[in-house]
């Protein structure tokens, strides 16, 4: 008499908790670089010292006096 072979599938509960693991891991990931990367100086331009002068100050709608 043959065995009848046992189903290779995974119970329920395992690929569940490998599911939320691998979500917890990636989402963790995600948190610790960003949270490293925040104070990082990534070379973006600081702002001017004084006031700034130019056409970034007038406006493109005229004032009615």
């Amino acid at each position: 008499m043959a065995k009848i072979p046992k189903d290779d599938e995974p119970k329920v509960w395992v690929t569940v908790a490998k599911l939320v693991v691998g979500l917890t891991v990636m989402i963790g990931g995600v948190g610790l670089a960003l949270w490293y990367a925040k104070d990082m100086d990534n070379g973006s331009p600081t702002a001017p010292a004084g006031d700034s002068w130019g056409i970034s100050k007038d406006s493109p709608v005229r004032m009615k006096r």
